[in-house]
């Protein structure tokens, strides 16, 4: 039985988790703009990419240099978002993925007849534009370390290159010999000098494995004319349990992303900002790059390698009714297309068009706060929140903002069945609002919090109105300036209070039989709703 040595690190590892910044892990859009990347400036040769894994075994890293990497590609025989927890927790998935021939029949040919498990692989073709000598960077990491260094348990990594169809040969090896890359040619009694002990090393704060290998580099020469097929694999050896993975480095460069940008098929001006995925230290994703468009046209410029969305909002004067948009026809980050570069080969154009007004009596509203315990306050209001109402097909057809209080409304709401969903870029929304609305109902508390985890939809949704005593109170004149008068044509008399669309409490009364005014003239100009008794009635007014 395989028995793992839990270390206590606590001391250590928060002396680190305060002056560094932890690897960021996050699933590929694209495994193509991906495989690109790794290539750099010969991007187009790459076509026909493959994986054979489970999803969650492949994955993104960004922010890799106190591993002595960039950002790039990471394949595992394991769970990769579950790389970055600190060295002491213990990362070890039976997926039960099948193993691979090549990795078994290497440790055959090499004395080690162990089978292989959960392998995870990446296939793909390249034709290079130029006659080059293609270069990698990539390490390996294990839970495999330092237990079970020289055992039957020697998690293996392959990079196979085979030219025109013919045979294929291992790149990955250890400098100077034709040793592959695993657990058993590298550790802390063979080859020490390419190993990393976790326990004491820079990344344990936020790096799960208990050893990993200082960085190789992976080289062959490609011929215009040729075209080679690649293929990286990486396994558990004699079990599936204690994870390694591959670190694969991007080509590192500098590089623009440009486009036009129209409305309604018009070019149009507005803000276009350029979110990228990595993230410092704060819970929101901020633009690292915020353009002012004044002809239709943008370039984002100077931007790193790296995985990046675009968002333009039109000028609300000039383009009234049109909501923001991403590039391409993206309503929200994650339907959005990410622009990987350097290998971003299309222009960025992103088109929006008007919204159709809408000619409902309905109303919906909610409040978003945001969790910044890591600013020592549990919740704040989220100020500026993109808001989005989406009908019964999916489209999005009205769009606002949260206010200073993290208030928001969609108003003129038609009868019909909605969803509410909040743009938050690189926050997952883990749920959504759903609303039925019925002629003027006011649906209110359509709630959401934005945590560490994602965007949850808080079950707070209620009728702002009752049917059943709607028509037996009505309110008028709407909108009123000074005076509200109230006709009570319940049969009874009943208590009433008026409330700002915050809640908060403005005004208290009591609505006799038959008609009653009411003077409201110190009340400021906005929005607020009558509660009615105790039946709970709700009346929108405005007051102007």
């Amino acid at each position: 039985m395989k028995i793992k040595l839990i270390l206590s690190l606590s001391l250590f590892i928060a002396s680190f988790s305060q002056a560094q910044t932890p690897i960021q892990y996050s699933t590929i859009n694209s495994l193509d703009m991906m495989i690109a990347n790794i290539f750099g400036v010969q991007c187009q040769g790459v076509s026909n990419v493959q994986s054979f894994s489970n999803p969650m075994s492949i994955g993104r890293f960004e922010n890799g240099g106190i591993i002595g990497l960039n950002s790039g590609l990471v394949i595992s025989t394991g769970i990769v978002a579950n790389s970055g927890g600190n060295v002491s927790y213990f990362n070890s998935f039976g997926l039960g993925m099948p193993g691979d021939n090549d990795i078994y029949n290497y440790g055959l040919a090499n004395g080690n007849s162990a089978p292989s498990f959960d392998a995870c692989r990446v296939e793909f073709d390249f034709t290079p534009s130029v006659t080059d000598t293609i270069r990698f960077s990539y390490l390996l990491a294990s839970e495999e370390y330092p237990e079970y260094s020289m055992s039957s348990f020697t998690d293996r990594f392959l990079f196979l290159v085979s030219e025109n169809a013919g045979p294929s040969s291992n790149i990955a090896f250890l400098p100077g010999t034709s040793t592959a890359v695993e657990i058993n040619s590298v550790n802390q009694i063979v080859n020490p000098q390419y190993y990393i002990d976790n326990a004491t090393g820079p990344a344990a704060a936020f790096f799960v494995y208990d050893g990993y290998t200082t960085p190789f580099e992976a080289k062959f020469f490609a011929q215009v004319g040729s075209t080679y097929h690649i293929k990286l694999v990486i396994s558990d050896i004699s079990d599936d349990v204690f994870d390694s993975a591959i670190f694969l480095d991007e080509q590192q460069s500098y590089n623009d992303i440009n486009g036009n940008l129209t409305v309604n098929g018009s070019l149009a001006e507005g803000i276009l900002e350029v979110f990228n995925y990595v993230m410092e230290d704060t819970l929101l994703a901020l633009p690292v790059q915020t353009i002012t468009v004044s002809n239709g046209t943008y370039l984002a410029d100077s931007l790193q390698t790296g995985m990046y969305h675009v968002r333009f909002t039109p000028d609300p004067v000039l383009f009234p009714g049109v909501a923001p948009l991403y590039y391409t026809n993206g309503d929200t980050w994650t339907t959005a297309d990410a622009i990987g570069l350097p290998c971003f080969l299309n222009n960025g154009n992103i088109n929006s068009n008007t919204l159709n007004v809408m000619s409902g009596s309905g109303i919906i509203s909610g409040n978003i706060v945001i969790d910044t315990t890591y600013l020592k306050v549990m919740t704040e209001p989220l100020v500026g929140a993109l808001v989005k109402l989406f009908n019964a097909s999916n489209v999005a057809i009205a769009y606002t903002y949260s206010d200073v209080n993290g208030n928001y409304q969609f108003q003129n709401v038609e009868t019909g069945t909605y969803t509410v969903r909040l743009d938050v870029p690189y926050i997952p929304q883990l749920n959504e609002h759903a609303i039925s609305l019925v002629g003027n109902q006011v649906i209110i508390g359509a709630d959401f919090s934005v945590l560490m985890n994602g965007i949850t939809a808080e079950d707070n949704v209620q009728l702002g109105i009752n049917e059943k005593v709607e028509t037996l109170v009505t309110t008028y004149p709407n909108p009123a300036s000074d005076k509200l008068f109230i006709n009570n044509g319940s049969g009874k008399t009943f208590g009433f209070t008026i409330m700002t669309i915050e809640g908060q409490l403005v005004h208290t009364g009591i609505a006799g039989i038959g008609m009653n005014e009411l003077n409201i003239s110190d009340l400021s100009n906005g929005i607020y709703f009558i509660r009615i008794g105790e039946n709970d009635l709700r009346k929108l007014i405005i007051k102007e």
